[in-house]
């Protein structure tokens, strides 16, 4: 059961995020604000101690002027400050590390719950990339933002208290200032830049995504003549970018303007409340009743809050990067689709007959496969296979042979009507149908498992000697044979380690072990020589041969004498 405040279902939220674990951020909180009062007082000590040693040399009571406690207090601030602040960071990382499992966790829920149909826009690298920096910018935000803020506050409810003691009257500037400080002055750098960080932050994935387009594809725009025009676009997200970086470091040095101005005008309301000038002296003294080695610990106190509060003028840029990672991240929430259980019983119904029916007629009116994203798909056509038959799709690029045949598998989107067995079916995430069919895409996925395990996703009953069969029917048994540990061979990720070819015929190895009826082949021959088709047409015409046979190739096989061909 999930514990946060949000689950798959609901959209993020920092106040979320930051309440996703609140009692593994509790202890960064404590022992961050522990540090904050140990510098403030640290300071704030040390000037007292300096100038209170100095004064009782002064007067000639140095000898019996305790210097060993305030002294011993002095390090264990230190002490106290510098393991505080390890500690804060030990601990925050840990807290973010969980936020960081609660965020990946939630995207991939979104994913799970992203119709099928539009998985492929969430398998760019573009997109993952934008991910890895959205989630970066995310699980900073207490770091960088909440934790700042609330040292900040607290620090000024310290001074406080130690400013009582020493005038009551410290108490109206400081306060005032504590406002200016924690609110209005990170509140005016946030209006004055937060569209440029907004800005910035969209231009800067964009400009990274338009980058990695550009490694890709610098071949085709230096033969083509375009480079020119792409690199003017480049240098115009260039410049762009750059006016939004100038903008927000003008807001950030405008702010630390302002906060220095601030203290300064603390420092000169608090003498001019604690003291008065002598015509008859001709001095500044300082009021009855200040001391003044506790008015220097005072002052200094004030520069250590200066510098608690620097950072929050900077808080706005986190502030605005986290949003926009939010916001971004939001785009992929998915509600959750809710059918009546009637609907759930009856699709049941129909599933369980489906599967003891074998695929024996499947007919196509006016059927056409499109993309969600684009429409985009094959011309609207009329098509019956039946068992026995073998059908050749052919046509030019951009025609719609692909998405007509992952409409055919159920894989994509359609419009028209499917019989199956005479019964109109929708085709389109029917398991029941899915189940009875093997299709092969143009990019097939191969796991980080073993050559294998890879295998057995197609029959995890299979022995090794039908893995072998499988093997050489695509011909890579003896490639196989020759790897140090065989079948245990432990593949990368999406078969990075792998040829084009050799992806493929791994991918149709494991489809030949489900032994299904229907088999459907999007380019199985790309990148092969003639020999290897030539021994894969013979396995799929005589050990592995389906019931029917969909082929959708550029390239001349013998599985293509005597297909019925279909042109686009």
């Amino acid at each position: 059961m999930n514990k946060s405040p949000f689950n798959k279902s609901a959209k993020l939220t920092l106040k979320g995020l930051l309440l996703a674990n609140p009692w593994g951020f509790v202890i960064p909180v404590l022992i961050g604000v522990l540090a904050s009062l140990a510098g403030v007082a640290l300071l704030g000590l040390s000037g007292w101690f300096i100038s209170a040693a100095g004064l009782a040399t002064a007067m000639g009571v140095g000898l019996v002027f305790n210097y060993l406690t305030p002294g011993a207090i002095v390090r264990g601030l230190a002490i106290l400050r510098t393991s505080g602040r390890y500690g804060e960071q030990v601990t925050a990382h840990n807290h973010l590390l969980g936020l960081l499992r609660i965020l990946r966790l939630w995207v991939w829920d979104q994913r799970v719950a992203k119709d099928s149909a539009n998985l492929h826009e969430q398998s760019r690298g573009d997109l993952l990339q934008r991910l890895v920096s959205d989630l970066d910018q995310i699980i900073r935000w207490p770091l960088v933002v909440f934790l700042p803020w609330i040292y900040a506050l607290l620090s000024y409810v310290a001074v406080a208290i130690f400013a009582y003691f020493i005038l009551p009257a410290l108490l109206w500037p400081l306060a005032i200032a504590g406002v200016f400080h924690v609110f209005i002055v990170p509140y005016i750098c946030g209006r004055f830049a937060s569209h440029a960080v907004h800005v910035g932050q969209i231009l800067g994935v964009h400009r990274r995504s338009r980058f990695v387009s550009l490694f890709s594809a610098l071949i085709t725009l230096t033969i083509r003549g375009h480079w020119k025009d792409y690199a003017e676009r480049l240098e115009q997200l260039d410049e762009r970018q750059r006016k939004s970086e100038i903008l927000i470091q003008q807001a950030v040095s405008l702010g630390r303007l302002l906060a220095y101005g601030v203290t300064i005008a603390l420092l000169a309301c608090s003498f001019y409340l604690i003291g008065s000038f002598s015509g008859e002296a001709g001095q500044w003294l300082l009021i009855d009743g200040v001391k003044g080695t506790w008015m220097i610990g005072y002052v200094l106190s004030l520069l250590a809050i200066n510098e608690l509060v620097l950072p929050l003028v900077q808080s706005f840029v986190a502030q605005g990067q986290s949003q926009v990672g939010l916001r971004r991240l939001n785009q992929l929430h998915q509600e959750p689709l809710i059918q009546e259980p009637p609907i759930r019983e009856q699709q049941a119904e129909i599933h369980a007959k489906n599967d003891s029916e074998q695929v024996i007629k499947m007919a196509f009116t006016h059927w056409r496969g499109f993309h969600a994203s684009s429409e985009m798909g094959n011309t609207a056509l009329d098509l019956l296979i039946e068992s026995g038959d073998r059908v050749w799709i052919r046509g030019e690029s951009g025609s719609g042979k692909s998405t007509l045949l992952a409409a055919i598998a159920g894989d994509c989107l359609s419009s028209g009507d499917a019989f199956i067995n005479d019964e109109k079916q929708d085709l389109y995430g029917n398991q029941a149908y899915q189940n009875k069919i093997s299709y092969l895409p143009q990019s097939p996925y191969i796991f980080q498992q073993s050559i294998g395990a890879n295998l057995r996703l197609g029959n995890s009953n299979a022995t090794d000697s039908e893995l072998w069969s499988a093997l050489d029917a695509v011909v890579l048994a003896d490639w196989v044979q020759n790897l140090p540990n065989g079948l245990d061979t432990l593949l990368s990720s999406q078969g990075r380690n792998l040829s084009g070819g050799q992806r493929k015929r791994l991918a149709l190895a494991r489809l030949l072990l489900r032994s299904s009826g229907i088999l459907l082949l999007d380019e199985p021959f790309d990148g092969l020589d003639k020999a290897t088709i030539e021994h894969i047409c013979s396995s799929l015409q005589n050990e592995y041969k389906p019931d029917i046979l969909v082929l959708v190739s550029h390239v001349e096989s013998q599985l293509g004498i005597g297909a019925r061909i279909i042109e686009l």
